[in-house]
């Protein structure tokens, strides 16, 4: 099956106090505001107009995830795929106006899924601020019911791949066109919505400077600094103001091969989870979810 989806596109969350949710991003992660009017901000680490929006809620929670098509006949593509399925379409307009062409739909557990052209890259590459600046939006992670259903629903209607998952099936890592091992991560939970989304590091010494700016700011890192078995990724895990977990992360592994076969790991083994140390996540990670929500 072929890929409808390229890469990750933006994350939608709501926000009981937009506010310092935005001052949060830019304090923390040193992104920039690219838009604020009204409840709603939109918010980047390079060129792009928009890859973290966040809207004024009167609950904290994930209201959506867009993923960039490989082209604008995927989307048409997708469409089709997710009425075979039985999902609900919610809009074949795009529900973020920055881009041309989308259609959005929901998935089985309550995830709102935007499939959209690109959103337009033309910010200056460099901008000033404090925080790290990371380079872009590189994944998310998914609390779902069912995470094998999920899994099924996401490859079925989008063409992604799946790269890993583990021995019970509690958790499945999907790749799109980009070849990143994940894209869209799914971890089994009593709620659906969002586990963690994550910011993409250039370099290492960039973790010893978010660490210095927690720090100051009068938090902790919840788990991290560390790599990842699933992913071979470099990590750390925060929470934000709003209570979502942000990671940042380096040196994803790339995976090109047509016909790579998904490995399976076994989370029994802490360095299934970390490479570095034999320490299990901490039990706030593991039964986190910032719940579904409408913004």
């Amino acid at each position: 099956m072929s890929f409808l989806v390229q890469k990750l596109g933006y994350v939608s969350l709501g926000v009981k106090d937009l506010a310092r949710a935005v001052e949060d991003s830019v304090r923390i992660a040193g992104v920039r505001v690219t838009e604020k009017s009204g409840k709603r901000a939109l918010l980047t680490s390079n060129r792009r107009r928009a890859e973290l929006v966040l809207h004024e809620a009167p609950d904290n929670g994930f209201a959506g995830l867009g993923l960039e098509a490989v082209n604008p006949d995927t989307i048409d593509e997708a469409k089709k795929r997710a009425i075979a399925a039985g999902l609900r379409i919610i809009s074949d307009k795009p529900l973020l106006e920055l881009v041309e062409k989308a259609v959005s739909f929901q998935t089985s557990a309550g995830h709102v899924i935007e499939i959209h052209t690109p959103v337009p890259s033309n910010l200056p590459v460099r901008y000033s601020g404090p925080g790290v600046h990371p380079s872009f939006l590189d994944h998310v992670t998914l609390a779902t019911v069912d995470a094998e259903k999920t899994a099924e629903e996401l490859q079925q209607v989008l063409g992604m791949r799946l790269s890993e998952r583990d021995v019970g099936n509690n958790m499945f890592f999907l790749r799109g066109a980009d070849g990143r091992h994940h894209t869209v991560g799914l971890f089994r939970q009593e709620k659906s919505g969002l586990h963690h989304y994550s910011w993409e590091f250039a370099d290492f010494s960039d973790f010893k400077r978010l660490g210095d700016v927690i720090d100051v700011e009068g938090r902790s890192l919840i788990w991290g600094p560390g790599r990842h078995g699933a992913g071979d990724n470099i990590f750390t895990y925060h929470f934000d103001s709003a209570g979502f977990i942000v990671e940042c992360t380096s040196d994803m592994a790339i995976i090109h091969e047509e016909n790579f076969t998904p490995r399976i790991c076994d989370f029994t083994n802490p360095k299934a989870g970390n490479l570095w140390c034999a320490m299990p996540p901490p039990a706030e990670w593991v039964a986190h979810c910032s719940p579904n929500i409408r913004a």
